[in-house]
């Protein structure tokens, strides 16, 4: 069955991805990223995309795009990074003039609200009042609001004041809004709710959940090893809003306790040598390990068959896409009951919850799981079978539907 694919021409504007020139001079972009262009031209023939070039230098995960066959069908509109809000504010004419002209020629205009320093939404829906065209909205994640635990001064608490304000107003100006967890819909759309769908964000492929064959010999391995110490992985950003500070002291609480665990963290942010600092005053770089980072795919799943649990001890709202990593590889999850993670997660039937920020339900979550091994390894058959329906290309065939039901009803109205 061929899949279905948007004819019309479709504007996608995206200041959250910069684009990069690596030492060769080809356009490159994060992994991630180009792994969730090529989907979008997968289904969509006539693609263009403006986005921001940075002159930064690329990451290690950097994929060349240029001359990408699988992009054939994508232009590119690329307009300087801003360097600050003073800088976007001075290089808002011409991205202004930018964003005119290829409005003039498109039918569908997708944007966000997570743009630095200026949300791509404002200076589109301000243009759509005056040049009519079918707007989609996706929101993935609410950085702007405040994470639990994190105080504010006055300057940043103003700005998710106005944020929160205006990005209200953006999604309930779109014609189509789609949102990663229920809790985002509810409050941004408010009394619009029928302008907007739950989808929640995943990236992986088919190819990459275990077969059943791998799954059955993965966990009669772990059998095996049932009486080891329990073997954690931490896997995302190292930033506050991540709570792996957090997570580094339940641990180290638990084996000065007596208790046999190890935990494996993998990532790179601001907060690295701040982990480093603070395993080694704890004394526990015997049983807690920085990893480094790994690039996504095939290696990184493979490390995943080593650990008993994956713990998220995220502060903010937001829905880590990891979660359906874990799940493809069979791993339950330990996590906070954030709204994000509460839409993905089936409680002692996928994972299991702890209170937002709290150490000791942290521990006490802990205790229990590993005194009922096997309930853990049963776990991951479920996570295996759950995520089967949860794909990256999956989730954006229900984006795409959304989008044609939605454009029909828009056409019918404009008629």
């Amino acid at each position: 069955m061929s899949q279905p694919k948007l004819t019309i021409p479709y504007l996608l504007v995206l200041f959250s991805v910069p684009y990069m020139r690596n030492a060769e001079n080809q356009l490159c972009v994060s992994l991630a990223w180009a792994k969730d262009l090529i989907e979008h031209a997968n289904y969509i023939e006539r693609l263009t995309l403006v986005s921001y070039l940075s002159d930064e230098i690329p990451p290690p995960d950097a994929v060349v795009i240029e001359n990408n066959p699988a992009l054939k069908n994508v232009r590119f509109e690329l307009l300087p990074k801003p360097k600050n809000t003073l800088h976007a504010l001075l290089l808002l004419p011409k991205t202004i003039k930018t964003l005119l002209k290829e409005i003039d020629h498109t039918v569908i205009v997708h944007s966000a609200v997570a743009g630095w320093p200026i949300p791509e939404a404002w200076i589109i829906c301000s243009i759509l009042v005056f040049k009519k065209r079918f707007h989609f909205i996706n929101v993935e994640s609410a950085f702007w609001r405040v994470p639990k635990g994190q105080v504010l001064g006055l300057k940043k608490k103003i700005k998710s004041i106005v944020w929160e304000y205006l990005n209200r107003l953006c999604i309930q100006s779109a014609d189509l809004s789609t949102f990663t967890q229920e809790e985002y819909k509810k409050t941004l759309l408010t009394h619009h709710q029928n302008k907007g769908f739950v989808i929640p964000a995943t990236w992986i492929d088919a190819e990459n959940i275990l077969h059943e064959a791998d799954l059955i010999k993965l966990n009669q391995h772990k059998k095996n090893q049932i009486t080891d110490p329990i073997k954690l992985v931490f896997a995302g950003r190292l930033v506050i809003e991540k709570g792996i500070l957090l997570l580094i002291n339940a641990v180290s609480e638990l084996i000065d306790a007596g208790h046999r665990l190890a935990l494996d963290i993998y990532g790179d942010g601001s907060l690295l040598q701040e982990c480093l600092d603070l395993i080694e005053q704890k004394q526990k770089q015997e049983f807690i390990h920085m990893c480094g980072t790994v690039k996504y795919g095939p290696d990184f799943f493979k490390l995943l068959h080593g650990y008993d649990l994956m713990v998220i001890p995220s502060l903010s709202d937001e829905q880590p896409r990891n979660v359906f990593d874990a799940f493809s590889q069979a791993l339950p999850v330990l996590c906070a009951d954030t709204a994000g993670l509460m839409q993905c997660v089936e409680n002692q039937k996928t994972g299991y919850f702890f209170k937002i920020g709290d150490i000791t339900h942290l521990k006490s979550q802990l205790i229990a799981i590993m005194s009922d091994r096997q309930t853990l390894l049963n776990m991951g058959v479920q996570c295996v079978d759950y995520v089967n329906n949860m794909t990256h290309t999956q989730m954006h065939m229900k984006r795409l539907k959304l989008i044609q039901q939605a454009l029909d009803t828009y056409t019918n109205k404009a008629k």
